[in-house]
């Protein structure tokens, strides 16, 4: 069993190395810490990040749906992956929608750093 300061380290690990474009290795890391702990939320938050920037943002969101729901606690950041995938994945219909539920949400800091997301993952596919 994983201890939860070492699922937090592993788990900035696997969004560092997301952040340097070594996805293979993220993933792994992602799919270890959702085989330990499977009713765990953030790990498919990792996944999904992955397949962001792989391009594949509808498995993104099929992930980040399999367990969004208001009363998770991590409602916000999946929200947030969400709307990223959505908006990169060119659904843009769909990310508007989810952007005025999430606003009425009280979400506004999350719209920010989605906004600050999609730019960053766009600078990291042009490299």
């Amino acid at each position: 069993m994983i201890a939860q300061n070492e699922r937090s380290l592993l788990a900035r690990i696997g969004f560092y190395l997301c952040h340097e474009g070594l996805l293979q290795e993220a993933e792994a890391v992602f799919e270890g810490l959702r085989a330990s702990a499977p009713e765990k939320n953030g790990p498919l938050v990792g996944l999904a990040l992955c397949r962001i920037i792989k391009g594949e943002c509808d498995e993104a969101v099929k992930l980040l749906d399999e367990r969004l729901a208001p009363d998770c606690p991590l409602f916000p950041a999946m929200s947030l992956y969400k709307l990223v995938a959505l908006g990169m994945g060119g659904r843009l219909s769909e990310a508007e929608t989810l952007r005025g539920q999430m606003a009425g949400q009280g979400l506004a800091e999350s719209l920010v750093t989605a906004d600050t997301l999609m730019e960053e993952l766009k600078r990291i596919k042009n490299t």
